[in-house]
């Protein structure tokens, strides 16, 4: 079965081609370690970078970190402009003070749909892609000024430095050996790559709570904020406040019985019916079967999160892009598949 493209690549095609429409010359795409394009508007040259998030409110610490890295690439460009496009909604107290910490041009979705006005189908792809409609309030704001009669000049590297800590996490857990004696490192820096990606998603942290018994434990139980569409997406369909990570250092893939384990620790009347598992390399088919079981027969869902996800999910965050976004997709993929 062939994956369908990513939504933040559809996004990505259909802002090059608004910005086309509206006299943008695209003269380089996808430049590696710069930014997205390289487009001449009016004689000048524009560095531009294309956000897309799942969740229409604007999350300012994610925007932050993009426009640090345009500002800095779009020097290292030769622009003399930069743009962030991001396909959420931004604020004007949100955009003012971006503004006067960057010299960059934001344009969100309301712009972007104004720059839709002579081109419907355009307009129609775009309302499709955002899921919203055009009769909605921040679909239809257009009075709103054109962000190019106010662009700048790129100035020079911003105050703040790039993040890092994403890079940093990543190595810091490729770097720590599979098997049981690195077991209380690996635990150590999952915990640390959790607080780093979602500092504002999840609350209440408990670590390696005992069940009634006193014989089993879990890793981490933690209480979900609606904050983004993954996390609204667990309260509102899977009906599960509260989220179990487990961390599971095995030098080979999990089998079955880790699962059946995790899959104990789920209680429907706890609202407690989602686990994220964090395991180097992956699970069984026989594992993953089981995951399937769970979801198709109880509606409890487990995610199998390996190394290369997580160092995904960290690098997106640290590039201002949404981890949450990440797992939807994995969510959403796994859904899509699950057999009869």
């Amino acid at each position: 079965m062939n994956q369908a493209t990513p939504t933040w690549q559809l996004f990505e095609d259909l802002v090059r081609r608004i910005l086309e429409a509206n006299n943008f010359s695209v003269i380089k795409k996808n430049i590696r370690g710069g930014v997205d394009l390289l487009a001449v508007f009016e004689n000048e040259r524009w560095a531009i970078e294309i956000k897309y998030y799942r969740t229409a409110r604007a999350q300012p610490s994610l925007i932050d970190a993009a426009a640090v890295r345009l500002a800095i690439n779009g020097v290292a460009a030769q622009a003399q402009k930069g743009m962030l496009v991001v396909s959420c909604i931004l604020p004007n107290e949100l955009r003012e003070s971006l503004e006067r910490k960057f010299s960059i041009t934001y344009v969100d979705q309301v712009d972007l749909r104004i720059w839709c006005n002579s081109h419907p189908e355009l307009a129609e792809e775009l309302d499709a892609l955002l899921d919203t409609s055009p009769s909605e309030p921040q679909a239809t704001c257009l009075t709103r000024d054109d962000p190019m009669r106010s662009s700048k000049s790129l100035g020079g590297r911003p105050s703040q430095d790039p993040d890092t800590r994403g890079t940093d996490l990543c190595q810091e857990l490729k770097n720590i050996k599979k098997g049981k004696v690195a077991w209380p490192q690996y635990e150590t820096v999952c915990k640390k790559i959790l607080k780093y990606l979602f500092p504002n998603d999840l609350c209440g942290w408990h670590s390696q709570k005992r069940t009634d018994d006193g014989l089993n434990r879990y890793d981490y139980v933690c209480r979900v904020r609606p904050t983004t569409e993954f996390w609204k997406f667990v309260i509102d369909h899977l009906d599960s406040r509260y989220v179990l990570f487990e961390f599971k250092n095995y030098s080979g893939r999990i089998k079955q019985g880790q699962i059946l384990t995790t899959e104990k620790y789920l209680l429907e009347r706890g609202l407690r019916r989602v686990a994220i598992i964090m395991t180097r390399v992956g699970a069984e088919p026989h594992a993953v079967a089981m995951t399937q079981g769970a979801m198709r027969e109880q509606g409890k869902l487990m995610l199998i999160v390996d190394d290369e996800k997580v160092c995904e999910m960290l690098h997106m965050k640290e590039r201002g892009e949404d981890p949450t976004d990440c797992l939807f997709e994995i969510a959403d993929n796994f859904l899509l598949t699950l057999p009869r």
